[in-house]
């Protein structure tokens, strides 16, 4: 028998998701008010698990009526999500890391979902893009089943991606996943330099100068990675730093959580971008002054 799960048949929940997504009472259709006690932190804990609970098991019920996607254990008590054939697919893989936290497969913040809708805080935008590019998907569930971040990460590429056909795989990493990717491409360099074409940090808590990656693997971020960190400039922007491994942007917002989902078209981009083949340089002849001149005088033509 699989680990044990949380408890989500609680009739005691009184909010549900409307067809566009939203959280609303079942009676009153007001919007989600997250109930705080300050006198009664076991209620406001309880409340806390009620939400994550039901969040949880709507997103992955989407997860896999929706978009058919397939549990797949990697432990006892953890699991990833991951599309149809995804490891047999031979073009692009797209890895989704989320934040450390409550949040579990398919969530990038519940308190997005809870109070601003599935399509700002979920990863279900990201698997529609992904399926409209014909792209696999792997969701990875970092704060399930009780291990580190570190170790989740590792071992769904030890496991999963490693032995994937992909031609070119593909990481979004929001806060802490960013951390755990760094330190996957710490102990397993010239592997992940080999399958990883790029790697998208949205907010990133990773840190170049606190994790050993040593030159190459700096180098290789330096040209496979963008960041997009918290910024008062419009989304995209150039945000300078001395710190910076790879080129930083702006996310448009100073909210961590809003971050996927408003960097979400930025990334694809950037994905898209990377694969197109640089253009050979163009030959071209250089007309030195005096040849400019002659040239002039035999055609009589003017030259700019």
């Amino acid at each position: 028998m699989r680990g044990s799960e949380p408890s989500y048949n609680r009739t005691d929940f009184p909010y549900s998701f409307n067809e566009e997504g939203y959280l609303r009472h079942r009676e009153t259709y007001e919007p989600y008010r997250f109930p705080f006690k300050l006198d009664d932190v076991r209620e406001t804990e309880r409340q806390h698990q009620a939400l994550c609970h039901y969040i949880t098991r709507q997103v992955y019920n989407l997860l896999e009526e929706k978009f058919n996607l397939i549990r797949f254990y990697l432990e006892e008590e953890s699991f990833v999500f991951l599309s149809p054939g995804a490891l047999e697919h031979p073009g692009s893989l797209v890895v989704l890391i989320q934040d450390w936290g409550s949040m579990r497969c398919g969530v990038w913040s519940w308190k997005i979902v809870a109070h601003e809708g599935l399509e700002l805080g979920s990863q279900i935008p990201y698997l529609r893009w992904a399926a409209l590019e014909s792209r696999a998907v792997i969701l990875m569930n970092p704060n399930e089943g009780g291990q580190p971040l570190e170790r989740h990460v590792q071992l769904v590429w030890d496991r999963l991606i490693s032995k994937s056909f992909a031609e070119h795989v593909f990481v979004v990493a929001h806060g802490y996943g960013g951390l755990a990717f760094v330190d996957l491409l710490c102990n397993w360099l010239k592997e992940v330099q080999d399958r990883v074409k790029a790697v998208a940090f949205l907010d990133s808590s990773h840190s170049l100068w606190h994790q050993p990656l040593g030159k190459a693997g700096r180098d290789w971020l330096k040209s496979h990675s963008r960041s997009w960190i918290l910024s008062t400039k419009p989304l995209n922007r150039s945000v300078g730093s001395l710190k910076a491994g790879c080129p930083q942007l702006s996310a448009g917002t100073q909210c961590h959580d809003s971050v996927p989902a408003l960097c979400m078209e930025s990334v694809f981009r950037f994905f898209t971008k990377i694969m197109k083949p640089k253009a050979p340089p163009v030959p071209f002849e250089i007309i030195t002054r005096s040849k400019s001149h002659v040239t002039d005088r035999n055609n009589n033509s003017p030259t700019y």
